[in-house]
């Protein structure tokens, strides 16, 4: 049975392997000592805010992270805007994990009163139907068209 529970402070091992995993989600690219030593990479390994699914151990993981404009992510709208990432281990995919992390996250964000959530996603990349689907749409004009913010 999967739980959902808050990410720890402590977990940025965890950080770092779904950070890897979400870089890597069209094959292998980068290594896990190319995570930590890219600067525009190894910030993702922090979280403002997380959940963690477990299923006799994580996995699967939420998190959001506050950018500032001069240290911008990938997916950076604007600094009251969190960036999120998201990762499911490879044999629990396909399964509503990912959604039921997202709603998670998002009631979270509301809850806080966040105005909204952005993230970035490549081109091919299966997860951006996820995300429409939970109603983030592109940011528009002057962003990346992978950048997607969902506002509240």
């Amino acid at each position: 049975m999967t739980t959902i529970r808050p990410l720890r402070a402590d977990e940025q091992a965890l950080l770092s392997q779904a950070t890897l995993g979400n870089i890597n989600w069209a094959g292998p690219r980068y290594a896990l000592d190319d995570v930590m030593n890219t600067p525009t990479i190894a910030h993702y390994v922090a979280a403002d805010e997380g959940l963690v699914a477990e299923d006799g151990g994580p996995v699967g993981v939420v998190w959001l992270r506050f950018f500032p404009a001069d240290d911008p992510g990938y997916g950076f709208v604007e600094e009251s805007i969190p960036e999120l990432s998201i990762w499911v281990a490879e044999g629990h995919r396909g399964r509503g994990l990912g959604g039921q992390l997202l709603d998670g996250i998002v009631a979270l964000a509301r809850e806080k009163d966040m105005p909204g959530i952005s993230l970035s996603v490549e081109k091919g990349n299966p997860a951006r139907h996820l995300y429409e689907r939970h109603g983030f749409l592109p940011a528009g004009d002057g962003y990346d068209s992978g950048t997607l913010v969902l506002r509240f």
